[in-house]
């Protein structure tokens, strides 16, 4: 097994010689090499896991801390690439950009991978930017895909590995020029997360420290440091107060009756600074918030149609490519009959001491929502519901008002709000909720 990466390693710096070490062809180089010897040899993952046991002596490992992968470990080490595999438990990237460039390949399980674009309205320094994230596509990728990597904002993508465990092999270099490795924020940030001063670190370290002890100084050095900070050291302290206000009540902290309220106090203070800039932030911690919720909700979810499930809520803000997708993986299903079920089957799983009704989040599911929620993957707006029910014979005890009731409380979900961005919420439905 390992003779292989030494011969695909050898292949590439061979192929990349011929080419005089050309950057911009090297994902293309990478791809060919990964796909034709690829398809001749059965890789078992699970022999690297003994040779790195076994082996008195390991290639140069790039990423001891493993920041990426659990964990990554380095194959192939060449003086101007290497060949890594990223075992994953529970992984899901962020949205990022790469300050390298290759091609990565399936080896073990599957994965959701989307595919982004950024256009940027306004640089607010070299590691900071503001403009718009953009879904592009999203593809279900399965063992044996290769794609390619490009440097810089010519590939974001982010992956959700759908199968525990999952494993993915790059051959990559180790630079390539185009400045900073983005990470991305939905709606509307670019941000480098290798970007360290030292000063601003400590500050919102010292801030989280006083934050997670409820010490009575906290909310007085959360103020001081929105009013007198710069944008992206403001962005920082309000992310860090966000957390701490996901992880608890922080009513204790700021002694008032909602945390909410002192929050919306501190963006105040912040506009008074940075002016509409500030209006940019909370959408960024929102979104923040549902993929915290949603991914910390995988933990609790087994069943691999269930995290499939989790998976295209997570990453996909399309209701129609939500459904071709589970079509994809269900050919045999009706998308909407399988995406309701699922939610029923998830509404009856409790986790056990947690005050929550079901893993789901979801107070109740009962027929009225599942009906509801399949007419709103249909496409159908309040009045085709009601013109529905009506052939049905079943319009009674189903107001324009309650289906309204059950519409919003979907569409407004950490769940759901994602893919129904685009539901038909016209203004007679709107006159109907008032």
């Amino acid at each position: 097994m390992m003779q292989f990466f030494q011969d695909l390693g050898e292949l590439v710096e061979q192929r990349w010689r011929n080419l005089n070490y050309h950057e911009e062809s090297f994902p293309e180089v990478a791809a060919n090499a990964l796909d034709e010897t690829t398809q001749s040899e059965d890789i078992d993952p699970w022999d690297i896991i003994r040779w790195v046991h076994h082996s008195p002596t390991l290639p140069l490992q790039q990423d001891l801390p493993a920041s990426f992968g659990n964990p990554p470990i380095t194959l192939y080490s060449g003086p101007r690439f290497h060949i890594d595999i990223y075992f994953w438990l529970d992984g899901t990237t962020s949205i990022h950009q790469h300050g390298f460039c290759g091609a990565f390949h399936v080896a073990l399980g599957s994965s959701i991978h989307s595919r982004y674009t950024f256009n940027q309205d306004r640089e607010i320094n070299a590691h900071f930017s503001i403009g718009s994230v953009e879904f592009d596509n999203v593809e279900l990728l399965k063992k044996g895909d290769t794609r390619r990597i490009l440097p810089g904002s010519e590939f974001i993508h982010s992956l959700f590995h759908l199968d525990r465990p999952s494993a993915t092999i790059a051959v990559r270099t180790y630079s390539t020029p185009g400045g900073p490795q983005y990470n991305y924020l939905k709606p509307s940030f670019a941000t480098d997360p290798f970007f360290t001063e030292q000063s601003t670190v400590r500050k919102v370290q010292t801030l989280s420290l006083l934050l997670g002890m409820d010490h009575p100084e906290a909310a007085s050095f959360v103020e001081d440091l929105v009013t007198s900070s710069d944008y992206q050291t403001t962005f920082s302290v309000l992310q860090t107060a966000a957390h701490h206000l996901r992880q608890r009540n922080l009513e204790s902290v700021f002694h008032l009756d909602t945390s909410r309220q002192r929050f919306n106090d501190l963006l105040s203070r912040a506009r008074k600074r940075h002016g509409e800039l500030v209006d940019l932030i909370p959408p960024v911690l929102e979104e923040g918030d549902r993929q915290y919720n949603l991914t910390s909700r995988r933990s609790q979810i087994t069943g691999e149609d269930h995290r499939f499930f989790l998976a295209l809520l997570l990453n996909v803000p399309c209701r129609a490519q939500t459904l071709d997708l589970v079509k994809q993986r269900c050919p045999d299903r009706d998308p909407i009959d399988a995406v309701t079920d699922w939610v029923e089957e998830l509404s009856n799983i409790r986790v056990f001491g947690s005050s929550e009704p079901n893993v789901l989040g979801i107070d109740t599911v009962d027929d009225n929502y599942l009906f509801v929620l399949a007419s709103m993957l249909e496409g159908l707006s309040i009045d085709q519901m009601r013109m529905r029910l009506a052939q049905e014979g079943s319009v009674d005890g189903f107001s324009a008002a309650k289906l309204g009731q059950i519409s919003e409380s979907i569409r407004n979900s950490f769940l759901f709000k994602s893919i129904f961005l685009d539901w038909p919420l016209i203004e007679s439905q709107t006159a109907h909720l008032a």
